[in-house]
């Protein structure tokens, strides 16, 4: 190829021709996964790895000299998986002289680029957590400081997210064995792309094993998200549930509760995060774990690797979640 050729900029139009799709559906797809087919998403992003579409990283106005500040911006800092990630990503930049600023969009992205906008200026590099602004635009603000993005991908820009794939089998896995044909998804806001992600690997695990997924949202994703959908669920009871986050299956557990529907003696319900409520919640909540604090940890390294030069700019990383099974979908055995 050559040096003319590696310099130009493929466009989405030429991805989408690739697919054999819409400019506004390849759009869709790195933005809202939920949008698109799981089929054709796979196609896209085929397609954009084929012609290189934002493959290269975005280029980052160098800074001069190192202020010792970094910011983090999360959705809800309420939320024990962002503040496990901040306090984590706190500790590794303390270990290295660096003090941190923290912000919360409320889940919004407009008032993440208003937070962006007003911090860049002070800060060495910002970690974007759970992102809800577009692709574009996380991109654009890549150029203005260097950023790593946790729990998404964005192409061109460092990322650090979960590979939700393998945890969600052998949820698929538990619940077909346990004989269910049909899976209620409680699911969370339509800004969030991990909600797109998570839907689409529901789908294709639990369809091709013939069982059918109710999906009720958007929801908030949070307890009280939760227990909102609990009477939109009893209007077609399934009697096996999954919830976007274990916030919103405790939520939703509380409402059940409260109607005297017992849990896992009238159904079962499984969680995403595995975080310290779910351990401890009556019954404890089966949960697709992954390691809010390996997330951290590893974006900070990232961020920290490239304000020393040392990092490959467009790095990717993926960490393995798994179902960690618990008396919401029943009795335990001591081998599970």
């Amino acid at each position: 190829m050559s040096g003319h050729n590696r310099s130009r900029r493929v466009t989405i139009r030429e991805v989408a021709d690739k697919a054999g799709v819409s400019p506004s559906t390849v759009s869709r797809a790195f933005a809202r996964p939920d949008r698109v087919s799981a089929a054709t998403t796979k196609r896209i992003f085929a397609a954009a790895d084929v012609l290189g579409y934002y493959t290269e990283p975005v280029d980052t106005v160098p800074s001069r000299t190192l202020r010792g500040m970094i910011a983090i911006i999360v959705p809800d800092i309420a939320n024990q998986f962002f503040s496990d990630i901040i306090r984590s990503v706190q500790h590794e930049f303390n270990l290295a002289g660096f003090a941190l600023i923290v912000a919360e969009s409320e889940e919004s992205a407009s008032r993440e680029r208003a937070a962006f906008n007003k911090i860049a200026a002070y800060v060495d590099g910002v970690i974007l957590t759970s992102s809800r602004m577009p692709d574009a635009m996380i991109r654009k603000c890549a150029q203005t400081r260097p950023i790593v993005v946790v729990n998404r991908t964005v192409r061109g820009v460092p990322s650090v997210a979960i590979d939700i794939g393998t945890g969600i089998r052998q949820a698929a896995e538990l619940l077909v064995s346990m004989g269910f044909s049909r899976v209620t998804y409680l699911d969370g806001p339509s800004s969030s792309w991990s909600v797109g992600v998570r839907w689409n690997h529901t789908c294709e695990e639990f369809r091709k094993r013939g069982v059918s997924v109710r999906r009720i949202w958007p929801g908030l994703p949070t307890f009280v998200g939760g227990y909102a959908l609990a009477k939109q669920y009893l209007n077609d009871p399934t009697g096996a549930v999954i919830a976007h986050n274990d916030l919103m299956a405790l939520g939703f557990m509380a409402a059940m509760r409260r109607q005297g529907i017992r849990c896992p003696e009238d159904y079962v319900i499984i969680g995403f995060d595995n975080d310290t409520m779910a351990q401890v919640s009556d019954p404890p909540l089966s949960s697709v774990g992954n390691t809010p604090p390996k997330l951290g940890k590893t974006a900070a390294g990232i961020l920290l690797d490239r304000l020393n030069g040392r990092a490959n700019l467009a790095q990717s990383i993926m960490i393995p979640s798994r179902l960690i099974v618990r008396e919401s979908t029943g009795k335990v055995t001591s081998g599970s």
